[in-house]
């Protein structure tokens, strides 16, 4: 019964992985089958989680966590530049770092909780038409992501009842993505953009129920965990470069 289990699991991880996958190349190519823009992008992300726990942390404080975040992206061709819309695949790290503290506030350390997410996002961008070399443009899209690992059980040696476990962690998640940018040409075929996004999640990268738990610093005592919802917000700044592959029709 285990070893069918375990089998299943593995089939299961393997086809969600299949779906964001094959999504991406499925709008690519249905939406994308003449003219169209492909490239990718880079850069840094500042990540914020919205803890449902109040201010009960155990002394912890939760900061941004800053990560780099890469992205492959394919995007229709206007040559009129009324429109177009846009499929992006890329590997992102969600998140909040926090500060630990001593019982006599003799030191310190910082630790993130890390959540590196496979995201599938799909939108339209909108531009500007201010200037041909200097183009504004701005977006707006959804999002798909699938967890593949966390850093929690790295913080287990904490022994802290307020430190997150991973089999709290929801594996998929959804949420919205608005920003803008500009686009400068480089080339008749290909053009670097700069952009800033704003990334808030709709669903609960982390769900636990609440629990009373053994104090592990008090013998017999015990603790009430509240239920704890976790969102992530993140800032990213990126910037991309682009290319056209454009398909032209002789008569």
């Amino acid at each position: 019964m285990y070893f069918w289990n375990l089998l299943l699991n593995i089939c299961m991880l393997s086809l969600k992985r299949y779906i964001f996958v094959s999504s991406f190349l499925f709008f690519s190519a249905s939406i994308f089958g003449q003219s169209y823009w492909f490239g990718t992008k880079l850069g840094g992300a500042m990540s914020f989680q919205s803890w449902g726990d109040g201010t009960s942390g155990g002394g912890l404080n939760r900061d941004p966590l800053f990560s780099i975040n890469g992205d492959i992206v394919v995007e229709s061709y206007d040559e009129f530049k009324r429109g177009a819309l846009y499929a992006s695949l890329g590997y992102h790290t969600r998140g909040s770092s926090i500060q630990f503290f001593s019982f006599n506030n003799a030191f310190s350390a910082r630790q993130g909780y890390k959540f590196n997410n496979i995201v599938l996002e799909l939108g339209a961008k909108r531009s500007l038409n201010l200037s041909k070399d200097f183009d504004p443009y701005f977006i707006i899209g959804i999002r798909g992501e699938y967890t593949l690992n966390t850093n929690l059980k790295d913080l287990e040696f904490l022994n802290n009842p307020y430190t997150p476990n991973d089999v709290f962690v929801r594996k998929f998640n959804y949420g919205v993505t608005a920003g803008g940018g500009f686009e400068m040409e480089m080339s008749e075929l290909s053009n670097v953009f700069f952009e800033f996004s704003l990334q808030p999640d709709l669903s609960f990268q982390y769900e636990s129920p609440p629990a009373s738990v053994i104090d592990p610093f008090q013998m017999g005592q015990t603790i009430e965990l509240p239920l704890r919802r976790v969102r992530n917000v993140s800032l990213e700044l990126k910037v991309g470069i682009k290319f056209l592959r454009k398909v032209e029709y002789i008569d």
